[in-house]
């Protein structure tokens, strides 16, 4: 239940990374993408501005998730995990995460659901 509550990866919502030039990213692990940039702009504007196609995504529940993890009943555990990781490999911020250590079985057994 407390996973549940906690509701996985919360890069864009409840975490967020200014680095040292001013530039507003989803997390740490993003710095190949900007937001927008507190020098030119408030931070909570930044923040809240879900006309940004990459920040309405990752404020919405459940994610617009795709693959593997849009066919996933544990997207209210982990959130569709990192994005980032997804954006890496295949230039698609909602692939399936290729990180993620669940098997085929787990991912779709439709008992579980």
């Amino acid at each position: 239940a407390k996973l549940v509550q906690w509701g996985g990866n919360s890069s864009g919502v409840n975490i967020a990374n200014i680095d040292n030039l001013g530039n507003v990213h989803p997390d740490t692990f993003w710095w190949h993408y900007s937001l927008g940039n507190v020098l030119k702009r408030p931070f909570s504007e930044i923040w809240t501005d879900t006309s940004e196609p990459l920040m309405a995504g990752l404020k919405q529940r459940p994610r617009p998730l795709k693959g593997r993890c849009g066919e996933c009943h544990y997207q209210d555990i982990c959130g569709g995990n990192t994005r980032v990781r997804a954006h890496q490999l295949t230039g698609d911020f909602w692939a399936a995460d290729p990180g993620c250590y669940l098997s085929d079985e787990e991912i779709f057994d439709a008992e579980r659901r």
